[in-house]
């Protein structure tokens, strides 16, 4: 076992859990692609690196340190605009989400859930605690305390975009669509430039409630946001709205973007699988 601070290690073990996750999701394939929707974890798939949260320092660095533990990459576009009450997290607090943060990002949910829930306790409008906690209880599959805790972080700070997107997130895992459009366009009040996320999630869940026209207007728009193609998974979304739109050759090219585009190694192959079917039907047009 890695501790915490040998980034090295975790990052391997981490690796090795992905593989070891590849094996197993390789088996399932047939049943998602009878769906015609692959839907990864975590919103875009991504899951956080170990972060030293600064414990020292209570102003916006920790902040952006806080942000940096989430699956979702907003602090950039978050700027340095913070309320009022995440300045006045204790040093206290800080040390409880670190370590919340760290057992997040190790897999270890019931650690990550106790440590969040100390953090709460020693500060009670800790937003970024309160989602981190709605995470760790959505990785642990308590589907309704993750969605009080993303009301709570929403109820402290109502400018919270983190809070939103944790809601969407959980809703999104338990297949309530409705909820999700709801948390999106929640987030995009928040703020609508700048981020993608909000859009991914319209994108995915107008995509199963089979309004193909607004699920590719919010993929478009997404894509259009993430310039530095940091999110693969949204090639994934529209290649499977083309999908279903019965346009082929179009899918396709979004899974070859996807595949240039650095994906991980489930996504890749989850690409190339679906890639293979379509390429399949179409030669035997």
């Amino acid at each position: 076992m890695c501790p915490p601070s040998d980034i090295p290690c975790v990052r391997l073990i981490r690796k090795q859990r992905l593989l070891w996750a590849l094996a197993l999701s390789l088996s399932a394939w047939p049943l998602l692609a009878q769906n015609g929707v692959y839907s990864p974890r975590f919103g875009m798939g991504h899951r956080p690196d170990v972060t030293v949260v600064q414990s020292s320092n209570v102003g916006p660095p920790a902040v952006v340190a806080e942000e940096n533990c989430f699956p979702w990459r907003i602090s950039e576009a978050r700027g340095t605009t913070v309320s009022a009450a995440r300045l006045k997290v204790p040093p206290q607090a800080l040390r409880e989400y670190k370590g919340a943060c760290d057992a997040y990002a190790n897999n270890k949910f019931d650690d990550a859930e106790q440590h969040a829930r100390a953090a709460i306790g020693k500060f009670q409008n800790y937003s970024a605690a309160w989602v981190l906690l709605g995470l760790s209880l959505e990785g642990q599959q308590k589907a309704q305390e993750a969605r009080d805790a993303c009301s709570h972080a929403a109820a402290a700070d109502a400018t919270y975009l983190p809070a939103y997107l944790c809601a969407a997130e959980v809703s999104s895992q338990n297949q309530e669509w409705k909820e999700v459009v709801g948390s999106a366009d929640q987030a995009l009040s928040v703020q609508s430039e700048g981020v993608s996320y909000p859009y991914y999630y319209r994108a995915k869940a107008y995509l199963h409630l089979n309004n193909l026209a607004e699920a590719q207007k919010s993929a478009l728009r997404a894509i259009d946001i993430d310039v530095d193609h940091s999110d693969p998974s949204l090639y994934f979304v529209l290649a499977q709205i083309y999908q279903r739109e019965g346009d082929t050759a179009a899918a396709i090219a979004q899974l070859q973007q996807l595949l240039n585009h650095n994906p991980d190694a489930l996504q890749a192959e989850m690409a190339k699988q679906l890639m293979a079917k379509l390429q399949s039907q179409q030669s035997a047009k």
